[in-house]
């Protein structure tokens, strides 16, 4: 099932890139899968949907196809880290970090995951500094919503080496609060 949500979500951000134009887009859902996998995590459905998690927001798929190609629980994690992109921006944002803050743990592990690999990948879409601390500095109110969750537990034996690297990263971007 892990291939068929890599492949999945290959073919369905197909000819999207990041921010530096270059990059294909699948190779940041690679980098959270393998931050899930640095955390320890192998159960299959928050694997997957790490793989998954942008294709509600960012592609044509809706929930209905993730749970008919996949599971409820996997279309359950997209769904719970998926911005409401119907939404005024200040709207949309509001209602985000609430739904956040209400996910399942496995959600939480996935945008985690999300969050690490976006801010170990902004030196390569922005050069200016000042840009890259702004953006780390709008993803504070996501990790607060998510932070209750995020603990060593089974499911994910190795997460305090993830937060040591949140807490490095936001550092490193003049976020000087240790959330960690």
């Amino acid at each position: 099932m892990l291939q068929k949500a890599e492949n999945f979500a290959k073919l369905k951000h197909q000819g999207q890139l990041r921010a530096d134009k270059k990059t294909p887009y699948h190779s940041h859902l690679k980098q959270v899968v393998e931050q899930l996998k640095k955390m320890g995590v192998v159960d299959n459905d928050i694997l997957c949907a790490g793989w998954l998690h942008d294709t509600i927001e960012d592609t044509s798929v809706d929930y209905d196809e993730i749970m008919k190609e996949f599971n409820e629980n996997i279309a359950d994690y997209v769904a719970s880290v998926t911005k409401d992109t119907r939404l005024v921006k200040v709207q949309q944002e509001r209602q985000y970090v609430t739904q956040l803050g209400t996910a399942p743990w496995q959600s939480k592990v996935v945008k985690l995951a999300d969050i690490i690999a976006n801010f170990k990948d902004l030196p390569n879409g922005y050069e200016d500094k000042s840009i890259q601390d702004a953006k780390v500095k709008g993803k504070i109110p996501y990790i607060m919503a998510i932070k209750s969750e995020l603990v060593t537990r089974p499911e994910t034996p190795h997460i305090e080496s993830a937060l040591k690297t949140l807490n490095e990263l936001l550092e490193k971007h003049n976020q000087d609060t240790m959330l960690f």
